[in-house]
């Protein structure tokens, strides 16, 4: 009788040692389920950051690049001035001058036509 009182003493103790670290194993789990999700969140709010960040250098460089082209077709009016064929207009002297006017005109207006357009099309912000 002693024998199965004892038992049974014994594994209603075991039976509650193991609620008792089953209680700390759930909490265990809770708080790294908790953390799994704060550090998921904290990874999302990065990844947010580095599409701003790229997104405000892709706009950069489209307007960089247009920049470049502006500058190009000062590149074709000096290339066009640099060849050997007589044209009357190099006979001018104030010729020149009024060249590069028209020409920086034309680019100020092309590089504000192609801001216009991104800002149109919405690959810039207003």
């Amino acid at each position: 009788m002693r024998s199965s009182e004892s038992a049974t003493e014994n594994i209603e103790e075991l039976e509650m040692l193991l609620e008792a670290y089953f209680v700390v194993i759930d909490s265990t789990l809770n708080k790294l389920t908790s953390l799994k999700e704060y550090i998921d969140d904290t990874e999302d709010f990065i990844n947010i950051q580095l599409d701003n960040v790229r997104n405000q250098l892709i706009q950069f460089e489209l307007l960089l690049t247009t920049a470049t082209f502006v500058v190009a077709i000062f590149g074709v009016v000096a290339g066009i001035f640099g060849m050997n064929f007589a044209v009357p207009l190099f006979d001018d002297a104030g010729a020149f001058k009024w060249v590069l006017i028209i020409t920086g005109v034309t680019g100020v207006v092309i590089f504000c036509a192609f801001v216009w357009f991104f800002k149109y099309r919405r690959l810039m912000p207003l």
